[in-house]
């Protein structure tokens, strides 16, 4: 058995999200992976700044293209009302030993974040926190 050091493989991403009108899948913005690799997203934290103007809830997550809803990150939170400076968690990965991890799906290189509203988000301004590691095959040195 060989054992090699990997040393890059964590990172951490900061989306900016400004709500706009649309309540089509995805119509809040898609995000392509920002590493071209297979990556797997250990912690998500989506911080408020301002609340919506009217009353909607935002879905974000892991999705196969730009154009598709999906909710594993965050599933039809409501962000009209929401206290300035108010933190959620996006998921919270709890599997115990030797299970696999279902939540979030692995975020693949061809794979999109996409953010979707129930209905129009505007005013929403948040940032989006990701932290990940890199779970491609390294490289052989």
């Amino acid at each position: 058995m060989t054992v090699t050091r990997v040393t890059e493989g964590r990172g951490v991403l900061a989306l900016r999200i400004d709500g706009v009108a649309s309540t089509a899948n995805a119509g809040q913005g898609a995000f392509p992976n920002p590493e071209g690799c297979d990556i797997l997203i250990l912690r998500g934290t989506l911080v408020v700044h301002t609340a919506s103007t009217g009353a909607a809830n935002i879905s974000i997550g892991i999705a196969a293209d730009a154009t598709s809803a999906a909710t594993d990150l965050i599933n039809a939170l409501a962000m009209n009302g929401v206290t300035a400076q108010t933190a959620y968690n996006c998921h919270a990965m709890q599997n115990t030993a030797k299970t696999a991890i279902t939540a979030p799906a692995l975020w693949t290189a061809s794979k999109y974040l996409t953010i979707t509203g129930s209905a129009s988000l505007v005013g929403l301004e948040a940032t989006l926190f990701l932290e990940y590691l890199r779970v491609d095959e390294p490289a052989a040195a």
